[in-house]
């Protein structure tokens, strides 16, 4: 589901709560499927928990090395986790797009736990914060290729959870 300012996702792992909540919190873990399709995510440093962040690369086959970072702002277990969503430069200082453009320097992004049965609902949301007028309606712009990103993203995570637990 698309919404003129925010990006929503939502959907189905057939994964225990438990299982998710470990994946997108324990940063060996993390590693192992978060990024764009294709990408090798190397976490450079972490601590998730309100106030702590998690630096991280990413490094496209043939391509550039694009670095991150995620303030977390909530973390509640198995429930909810809430994080200031940026790129970066290698030493964790916030850095703009290295795509060039107006982009936001901050988005917000939550995503959400339920169960569903032996399953587990994810629901992700990302928002602009504090973004100039441009930036804005980049993001608006990009919404369609960032679902398409999340959407590969949990692919990712979808073959990472029918592994081995």
């Amino acid at each position: 589901m698309l919404m003129a300012d925010q990006l929503v996702i939502s959907r189905l792992f057939k994964a225990p709560r438990a299982r998710l909540w470990a994946a997108w919190t324990e940063p060996e873990l993390l590693a192992r499927w978060f990024g764009p399709k294709g990408v090798t995510t190397t976490i450079v440093s972490a601590d998730i928990r309100p106030g702590g962040h998690v630096h991280c690369h990413m490094d496209f086959p043939d391509g550039p090395r694009i670095w991150a970072k995620l303030v977390y702002r909530e973390v509640e277990p198995l429930i909810r986790l809430e994080w200031e969503h940026s790129f970066s430069d290698p030493g964790g200082d916030i850095a703009g797009s290295p795509f060039g453009g107006a982009w936001p320097k901050r988005l917000l992004n939550s995503v959400t736990f339920e169960d569903a049965g032996a399953d587990t609902r994810i629901r992700l949301t990302s928002t602009p914060l504090n973004a100039a007028v441009e930036e804005e309606a980049a993001f608006r712009d990009a919404l369609d290729s960032m679902h398409g990103g999340w959407g590969g993203n949990f692919d990712v995570l979808d073959a990472f959870l029918a592994g081995p637990a």
